[in-house]
């Protein structure tokens, strides 16, 4: 796969395994980044379609110090962490990944990734899987995903090798999908705008975990939330937290912010933005960068106002849209990184691959399966250990 970053000389001073500041924010993954490099992985060959974020260096780099081959190419557009990218690079990794990328541009990487064998593949979003199910073979003896949009899109797919779901154990499901997205999103969403949400009427569409959690934040922040959710259960969840429960009509009529939060595209078309509020601004925090209809925006009058921040001139109002329509909460270069949020799912990561390259998943059936419980349980440990 043909390497390319945005600028090599952005590669972090040190190695990140080495910061000792980082070994107390991500206890668990230093754990396995001194554990994993002393398994022999030479003709492994790894390939990774994710976010690249500060970490990534931390889930990867042990793979290559065991002999694996590792190549990644960035699943969204908006949220390489460019210093990561670069440093992967140096330290032995096949880059495709820059902040900024065009849709063909990340659509090439996952062409060159899905074009070369692997033995493990870690996929956010399904695409990967699903490109390399595609193919004759040779095919992975196992891979991992990661989202709900991935988990949505592999349903009922014939996937000629098994895929671990970590999407729905209990430490992310009911950790980052419910906790931690809340916490990081709003903050990005103050640091890219300037505002405060307090006093300011929200409306989050989707209130699955990750909906519940920023829903449920922006409310302990001030915020006068309203809920858009189709399904009956769901919305009487939210009631019962005290949140206000709407038609996404009247949501998008009355509320000055709007949050995607369902991990499919297209929840705000064309005829659900020209309803939006005069003035509104438009945020997502679901795994896909087109929850909102970003192309059908592109086609108005649009400028870019501030960092992350595009105003739309739409028929009779205007709307602005954070982050390209990306996950806000990872915004290249904006928003407060909670460094320590992301230590067991990391962690996940890395002893997955490395449970997978071992032969842990010899004599898994095809398609959809758990994450490994064991593996679960054995990353809790460790971080209530940690922790104590």
């Amino acid at each position: 796969m043909d390497t390319r970053v945005r600028d090599i000389s952005l590669m972090q001073s040190a190695d990140a395994t080495e910061d000792s500041w980082l070994r107390v924010c991500r206890p668990v993954l230093s754990h396995y980044g001194e554990l994993v490099p002393r398994a022999d992985f030479s003709g492994k060959s790894v390939a990774c379609f994710q976010h690249i974020r500060s970490e990534t260096p931390m889930i990867l780099l042990p793979l290559v110090r065991a002999g694996a081959t590792v190549r990644i190419a960035a699943v969204n557009p908006d949220s390489t962490d460019d210093a990561a990218a670069a440093t992967l690079a140096r330290d032995g990794v096949e880059v495709w990944a820059w902040s900024g990328m065009t849709e063909e541009e990340r659509r090439l990487g996952l062409e060159q990734l899905a074009g070369e064998p692997a033995d493990a593949i870690s996929d956010m979003g399904g695409e990967l899987i699903m490109a390399v199910a595609s193919h004759e073979g040779p095919f992975p003896d196992g891979a991992l995903e990661a989202t709900t949009s991935g988990i949505h899109y592999l349903s009922g797919q014939n996937i000629p090798f098994p895929v671990f779901d970590w999407n729905d154990i209990a430490l992310k499901d009911e950790l980052h999908n419910r906790y931690h997205v809340g916490i990081q999103a709003w903050p990005a969403f103050s640091d890219i705008t300037g505002l405060a949400i307090y006093g300011r009427s929200v409306l989050v569409v989707g209130f699955g975990p990750v909906g519940q959690g920023v829903a449920t934040q922006a409310r302990a922040l001030g915020a006068v939330v309203s809920v858009a959710e189709l399904d009956p259960v769901r919305a009487l969840e939210a009631q019962q937290l005290g949140l206000r429960t709407v038609s996404l009509e009247e949501g998008l009529a009355s509320c000055s912010i709007v949050v995607t939060a369902t991990g499919h595209e297209g929840v705000l078309g064309p005829e659900q933005l020209a309803r939006t509020r005069p003035g509104a601004i438009l945020v997502n925090v679901g795994h896909g960068n087109r929850e909102i209809d970003v192309d059908w925006l592109e086609g108005h009058p649009h400028q870019a106002v501030r960092r992350h921040i595009d105003r739309y001139e739409l028929d009779d109002h205007d709307a602005y849209l954070l982050n390209r329509g990306s996950l806000v909460n990872l915004s290249g270069d904006a928003g407060i990184e909670i460094e320590e949020l992301f230590d067991p799912f990391a962690a996940i990561m890395l002893r997955g691959l490395a449970w997978i390259l071992e032969g842990g998943a010899a004599g898994a059936g095809h398609g959809m399966a758990q994450y490994p419980a064991e593996l679960e349980r054995e990353i809790a440990e460790l971080l209530l250990t940690a922790r104590s």
